[in-house]
């Protein structure tokens, strides 16, 4: 019988457990079970930007939204997404959270805007006389998301994890709506300080969220040369059914990469 050089079993020997090592990795990887998702959430959640599926009433969550993507693509064992168009922490808490049980291993999070007054500013800044009118508008949205929205979003992570201590969080933020270019809807003074007001409202919510344990995506890269001001934006024009949520694109090339980022 040939036998193995002891200068050639020192090198196959390694390699041979190098590999069965690897395989045995992958096959544990292909078994990984499914998860148990639910998605909580505003309207950006919901996916108003995207068609509403004409079930859920005055939630218009849609199948184009980030959540339905997202369980489309990875096929998780069960999914269900509570989002609903004008929620709040306080409507998270109150009509949301009973959604996720012990058994949950995925939960995603998008609120705060609506806190904040998301809607009104941006009317505010649509139509005010002047921009010092606006600026005072979004310096009052500021102001909650420095001293009040904090807590609350600490309240609705830990009421989740109570519920599901097992289950990984991740809150996923807020585009900068407008950005630069030569198609703003409103001037360059105001596009630029509703920005500036939404990067502080992420930024209250990232620090709250890792504080909590939970996982934050910022999907502001992701929109970077896509809002309303850029020539391709992934943002829902004003005046129009879903303005100022993101497009289907921009749920499918914006939310949806980040998020399996964020999970993988």
């Amino acid at each position: 019988m040939r036998r193995f050089r002891p200068g050639l079993r020192r090198t196959v020997v390694p390699l041979v457990l190098a590999l069965a090592a690897t395989l045995a990795g992958v096959q544990t990887a292909s078994a990984a079970p499914p998860v148990d998702y639910v998605a909580l959430g505003d309207s950006y959640a919901a996916g108003v930007g995207g068609t509403p599926d004409g079930t859920s009433g005055a939630c218009a969550r849609s199948a184009a939204s980030y959540p339905a993507r997202y369980a489309a693509a990875t096929h998780p064992a069960s999914f269900t997404s509570v989002a609903c168009s004008g929620a709040t922490t306080v409507g998270v808490l109150r009509d949301q959270v009973s959604a996720v049980t012990k058994d949950t291993d995925l939960v995603t999070l998008t609120v705060g805007g609506n806190d904040t007054g998301f809607a009104p500013v941006l009317a505010r800044c649509a139509t005010a006389p002047d921009d010092a009118a606006c600026d005072q508008a979004v310096q009052a949205g500021e102001r909650v998301a420095r001293y009040v929205l904090p807590s609350a979003l600490a309240v609705v992570l830990g009421t989740v994890h109570v519920r599901a201590p097992g289950a990984k969080v991740v809150v996923l933020g807020y585009p900068r709506l407008f950005g630069r270019g030569p198609g703003c809807p409103l001037n360059t003074v105001r596009s630029a300080r509703i920005d500036a007001g939404a990067d502080v409202l992420n930024d209250r919510i990232a620090e709250t969220a890792r504080r909590f344990g939970a996982t934050f995506v910022d999907v502001r890269p992701a929109f970077a040369g896509h809002g309303l001001c850029s020539a391709a934006p992934w943002i829902v024009a004003p005046g129009g059914p879903g303005a100022y949520h993101p497009t289907a694109t921009g749920y499918v090339r914006g939310y949806v990469p980040a998020l399996r980022t964020a999970v993988a």
